[in-house]
């Protein structure tokens, strides 16, 4: 081999040396390359990651505070309305407490005003079956009060004590009072029966 063989030789290898060295070169350059953008991409992964974990977290925390608003102004209309309906139904309270005072204010100045009217029909427990006991008599019983003993007084008194209303006193009749008064049943009207029918007139007129 001649001298420019070795010399070609030699730049042969020196330039394929250098190629390859290039092609290292270029290799390394490369995947240092793919590394960086490699890396730069996690990071933006990550970056992105971060990002999203916090707008979850943003978002639950908004979430929550509308809940607990919502809850808290429901709790609060809840609280509102009880109260209401408490206030109402006191006032209602109230208001059944001064009608049923007045009703009791009412009925306290009719049996006043009934007392006062009845008093002159009180009767004396004599046994007397006189005017004033007849008359008292169709006064509690509604009838004509003409102090007479007639056909509308006997049904009256008839159907109160339970005996046959025919308007005929008789011995069933006075038994019926008898019985009704709850003293001695002999069909007879006299004194002890009259004096427990004139009781009964004065509990009547209170």
């Amino acid at each position: 081999m001649g001298l420019f063989d070795k010399f070609k030789k030699s730049t042969k290898e020196e330039t394929e040396a250098k190629a390859k060295e290039a092609g290292v070169k270029a290799k390394t350059a490369v995947e240092t390359k793919a590394a960086e953008v490699k890396k730069a991409a996690e990071v933006k992964t990550n970056a992105v990651a971060d990002a999203a974990a916090e707008a979850a977290e943003a978002a639950k925390a908004k979430a929550a505070e509308v809940e607990a608003k919502i809850k808290a102004e429901a709790e609060a209309k809840a609280k509102a309305e009880a109260e209401a309906k408490a206030k109402a139904e006191e006032e209602a309270k109230a208001k059944a407490a001064e009608e049923a005072k007045a009703k009791e204010e009412e009925a306290a100045e009719a049996a006043k005003a009934k007392a006062a009217a009845n008093s002159a029909y009180k009767l004396a427990v004599d046994g007397e079956w006189g005017k004033k006991t007849i008359t008292t008599t169709q006064h509690i019983l509604g009838c004509k009060e003409d102090g007479i003993m007639g056909e509308e007084t006997i049904k009256a008194i008839q159907k109160k004590v339970g005996a046959e209303a025919d308007g005929f006193w008789g011995a069933g009749t006075s038994r019926a009072m008898q019985k009704f008064l709850g003293v001695e049943v002999d069909g007879e009207r006299g004194p002890k029966t009259v004096k427990a029918w004139q009781e009964w007139c004065n509990k009547q007129l209170g």
